[in-house]
């Protein structure tokens, strides 16, 4: 009895060392996805409903004056100044519980053959390769189907992991550099609530059975990690060397694809081209800091 209890104390020892280092790696897997939508939001996704148009920013720090953005072409925030709530500077963070969808929007069926060649020798070529289903073909069996998907969590993955977005400002009413986050990457399945007041605020109290001590047990069991970012406009690139052929400018091969004419030109003389290709229209970052400690505001 006494090896069989000391081998299921180090069973379950095992078992909650692994669960940890589960949780290290889902908080770090987090920040990326925390990253991306720093850089995406920066330019896009601030469509006003009822405008013909579908509005574009210019960067946390727009890139036309320098000033606090995102902002539309007239320079008018594309958000709410003073709200008090993301993206405001210093204002609540933003919270995103992470999880799979039943099925996304605008999803692909991932059937491995749509048109099987049909196995008879005696059919012509074009019998066996005239194809007579679309492919690829949508997961969707109608168009609103397709377009809307199975947005639901997957119940296998919800609750495991979610991370925060702060606009940070310094103590006071000094203004940070408006393109400086605090992002917050966490484990676990409190879904980036700060405490269990703040789900009250926001009337999520029944996340957590509306008991205060759930919401902390919750919390004992989570992994969470601090960052600190600079977002940047600077997009970076890379020079392609061009050549001419047949009166035409020609890329390089690259991934050794074909070459691809461009565009007509004057034959030059003895003088190397370069084309400057812009790779991350959204944005980069200059520094990604990770804290030793949490800090006052995330």
């Amino acid at each position: 009895m006494s090896v069989t209890l000391v081998y299921l104390v180090n069973m379950r020892s095992d078992l909650e060392e692994s669960e940890l280092v589960v949780r290290e790696a889902q908080a770090r897997l987090v920040l990326i996805a925390g990253l991306q939508y720093i850089q995406e939001a920066s330019r896009l996704g601030w469509d006003r409903p009822g405008t013909p148009e579908h509005e574009e920013g210019y960067g946390w720090t727009d890139v036309r004056d320098g000033s606090a953005g995102p902002k539309d072409r007239s320079g008018v925030p594309l958000y709410a100044v003073g709200s008090g709530k993301f993206p405001d500077i210093g204002g609540q963070a933003a919270r995103f519980p992470l999880y799979a969808m039943e099925r996304p929007p605008y999803a692909i069926s991932t059937t491995f053959a749509y048109n099987p060649a049909p196995m008879n020798p005696v059919l012509a070529w074009r019998e066996l390769v005239n194809y007579t289903k679309p492919d690829p073909q949508p997961a969707g069996e109608t168009w609103e189907d397709f377009e809307n998907g199975r947005p639901v969590p997957r119940l296998e993955s919800a609750n495991k992991s979610w991370f925060r977005v702060y606009r940070d400002r310094n103590s006071g009413t000094t203004l940070v550099e408006p393109a400086t986050f605090t992002l917050t990457c966490g484990a676990g399945a409190t879904q980036g609530f700060r405490t269990y007041a703040e789900a009250v605020a926001d009337g999520k109290g029944d996340l957590f059975n509306n008991d205060p001590k759930y919401f902390t047990l919750l919390r004992s069991q989570e992994r969470m990690l601090w960052f600190r970012t600079e977002w940047t406009s600077a997009v970076g690139g890379s020079a392609m060397g061009v050549r001419l052929r047949n009166g035409y400018w020609e890329l390089p091969e690259i991934n050794k694809d074909a070459h691809r004419t461009v565009y007509n030109s004057t034959p030059l003389t003895g003088v190397d081209q370069h084309w400057w290709v812009n790779r991350s229209p959204v944005g980069s970052f200059l520094w990604i800091q990770r804290l030793e400690h949490e800090p006052d505001d995330w």
